[in-house]
């Protein structure tokens, strides 16, 4: 049985309401670019590691790698356009797909079993699971703010690179959508390589892209189990966004904060 439950707000949906504040005072930015609230100390707790601090008696060039779902994009802001547009299309309850979707996230093809079944959608399954690949990634939200801390970042010296699980067309779609291909041109795609994270295969391949070593890196991402276990497994300093979550405990960050925006922000002043 599917359990009600209250649509995820999609992720960063205050950030265009909060761009024009000022930004921290350890954080400040050029204001016509790259503004931020003041960043909270709760959220900021930074634990020991034994790796080379960023700043600026730091010698070889920062490397950030940047998880890409629910880091450098929306899914949730993704999944919701293409729920109307499905659920319109089909005259089902669009929050029956919100509902859906948080019983079968990660098993898609057990989602539109159920779809099927209770509904009786035409064509099959793999049908509606193909179509739904596609579509998804195109429906990927632009936001300014994402865009513009990742620039920060690349103009103040650091190597970027995206490390992601999943399939490499709908990876790169997802990055186009959103406005950062040219931005982030060194992508490693777990369907390429043959692992998925958490395996430090998949950071050392893109460390091997950009010429970096460990010492210099730090992997920013959402997921504690594939982003921050991984990295730690691969001897980089790690960077968890909460999205407002608590730590549930497990594996242990170097740091946390709430979005991506914020940790590019916070990045950055560590050279000061």
């Amino acid at each position: 049985m599917i359990r009600r439950h209250i649509a995820r707000k999609p992720l960063y949906s205050g950030i265009a309401s909060r761009e024009g504040r000022s930004a921290a005072r350890s954080c400040s930015l050029d204001r016509e670019s790259f503004s931020r609230p003041e960043l909270s100390s709760a959220l900021m707790t930074t634990a020991p590691h034994p790796g080379r601090p960023v700043g600026p008696d730091s010698s070889a060039q920062p490397v950030a790698l940047l998880a890409l779902d629910d880091t450098l994009t929306d899914r949730a802001a993704a999944f919701a356009a293409w729920a109307k547009e499905f659920a319109a299309a089909h005259s089902l309850p669009e929050q029956w797909l919100h509902d859906a979707d948080a019983e079968h996230s990660g098993r898609r093809r057990d989602f539109f079993a159920l779809a099927k079944t209770t509904y009786a959608l035409p064509g099959t399954v793999e049908e509606h699971y193909t179509a739904f690949r596609r579509r998804t990634p195109q429906l990927v939200p632009h936001r300014p703010a994402v865009n513009a801390a990742i620039q920060a970042l690349a103009a103040h010296g650091w190597q970027l690179a995206v490390v992601t699980n999943g399939d490499h067309d709908a990876q790169h779609a997802k990055l186009a959508a959103a406005g950062l291909a040219d931005l982030l041109p060194t992508v490693v795609v777990s369907s390429d390589h043959g692992v998925r994270k958490p395996d430090p295969a998949l950071f050392h391949a893109a460390l091997a892209r950009l010429g970096a070593t460990t010492k210099e890196a730090w992997v920013i991402g959402d997921s504690l189990e594939a982003d921050i276990a991984g990295g730690n497994r691969a001897g980089l300093r790690t960077l968890w966004l909460s999205h407002g979550r608590p730590h549930p405990g497990g594996p242990l960050p170097q740091h946390t904060a709430d979005d991506i925006v914020e940790a590019c922000a916070w990045l950055l002043a560590q050279e000061r």
